[in-house]
């Protein structure tokens, strides 16, 4: 029974062994790796094995930084090195765990010297002697005007060592203090008293202002003077700016598309018979006040009987050409638009048989017409208007004769006359 013990122990302990020599060579473990761009934090986790890890801190090393390393059979703590390079690191075996930090620096031990250890008593700083300006003042005013200045030289003395004890450590003893220790000490004093000073001045000078500042610079003279403090206030005159002008806004350029087509239906006469006119306009508006296109129109009065030529004859035609379009208010729900029709056409004098189709012109002549117009439109819906209106047509040369007798059937002026016209309008506006 004893002897199964003692072998159950030894097997412990190699076992024990075995682990603690595989966690001590962790860092001694050789890879191989040939990796291109690539962040340091991926890098240690494609090291990383089951029976250890990584632990470190991303506040204090730079792992998002992208490196390339390419190495054979090279031990892990060769290889931390060249990716941690340039930023202090150390790596200790916690366990399983590989603890990556910053180095530790140790602190240089100063022994002190038995003279400092005996020094107690410091000499105060010498105060310089500045002359006061002889005032007639009585013994209350004087008292409280000196509790005031030692109150004062108090709360400096209190601030300034709390500012350098909180700057140099607890540890180690305030600037003030080795400054006062010795003469060299307090010329050092003075020295970073002046630096301080210039670098207030020298901020001020970048400035876009005017300053007006007054800021002591002293000179080293370490048992006259002591840094007075400045009590005075900063005031900085801002430099006017020149404002600009703001430019006068130019007018947005209409680029919408327009086009409509209008077909209208009206009442005339010609030659003192009545007549129907059809025709219709296609215009295109750069604006929404004007518009240019083609117009036509065609006619054609009722049959009466001709004595002359022993059957029924009415006059027909019509015209086209250029038209140009004004408009008035063009948003608004009624607006009145202005076209101008410049055509040419052919009036005849014809006769028409429906049974047979036969059409016997007895006179054909070509006609300039200029016709002006104005409308009333409605805005029905976003694509269509309608309008009711008036147009004036004025032809030349309509002179239309008999073939027999060269007696006339209308004279140059017959197809002159007024119109009344209704018009659908369709299109984008």
């Amino acid at each position: 029974m004893f002897s199964r013990v003692v072998l159950i122990c030894l097997f412990m302990s190699f076992g024990l062994l075995v682990m603690g020599q595989r966690g001590n060579d962790v860092l001694a473990r050789k890879v191989t790796l040939n990796i291109r761009d690539t962040s340091i934090e991926d890098i240690l986790k494609s090291i990383e094995t089951e029976d250890f890890a990584f632990t470190y801190s991303a506040e204090v090393f730079d792992v998002k930084k992208r490196v390339s390393i390419n190495v054979k059979d090279e031990t892990i703590g060769n290889v931390l090195e060249i990716l941690f390079r340039g930023q202090g690191m150390e790596c200790q075996q916690l366990g399983n765990k590989l603890l990556i930090r910053k180095k530790r620096v140790p602190k240089e031990t100063v022994p002190k010297s038995d003279t400092t250890q005996k020094e107690k008593v410091i000499t105060p700083p010498i105060k310089p002697s500045v002359p006061k300006e002889t005032k007639y003042t009585t013994e209350k005013e004087s008292k409280e005007a000196e509790v005031k200045e030692v109150k004062s030289d108090e709360v400096n003395s209190n601030n300034e060592k709390q500012e350098a004890d909180s700057a140099m450590g607890s540890s180690t003893p305030s600037f003030e203090d080795s400054a006062l220790e010795s003469e060299n000490g307090r010329v050092e004093y003075y020295k970073e008293k002046r630096r301080q000073t210039e670098a207030i001045v020298n901020t001020y000078k970048n400035y876009e202002l005017a300053p007006l500042l007054f800021v002591p610079i002293y000179e080293v003279h370490p048992r006259a003077l002591l840094p007075v403090e400045f009590k005075g206030e900063i005031a900085a005159e801002e430099v006017p700016k020149k404002e600009k002008e703001p430019k006068p806004e130019k007018p947005a350029r209409d680029n919408k598309f327009r086009i409509n087509l209008a077909p209208t239906v009206g009442y005339t006469e010609i030659g003192n018979r009545d007549a129907i006119a059809i025709g219709g306009h296609l215009v295109y508006n750069p604006t929404k006040n004007f518009g240019i296109g083609v117009a036509g129109k065609g006619f054609l009065t009722r049959n009466e009987p001709d004595v002359r030529l022993g059957a029924d004859y009415s006059y027909s035609g019509g015209y086209g050409g250029l038209l140009l379009e004004a408009t008035l208010f063009p948003n608004q729900p009624f607006h009145l638009s202005f076209p101008v029709i410049f055509g040419l056409g052919s009036v005849m004098y014809n006769s028409l048989e429906p049974l047979t189709g036969l059409n016997t012109i007895e006179d054909e002549r070509t006609i300039f017409v200029f016709e002006p117009g104005a409308y009333l439109e409605m805005n029905v819906i976003k694509y269509f208007r309608i309008g009711f209106g008036a147009t004036y047509r004025d032809a030349s040369s309509a002179n239309l004769k008999y073939q027999s007798d060269d007696q006339p059937i209308l004279n140059k002026n017959g197809l002159d006359g007024l119109s009344i016209n209704i018009m659908l309008k369709f299109g984008l506006f």
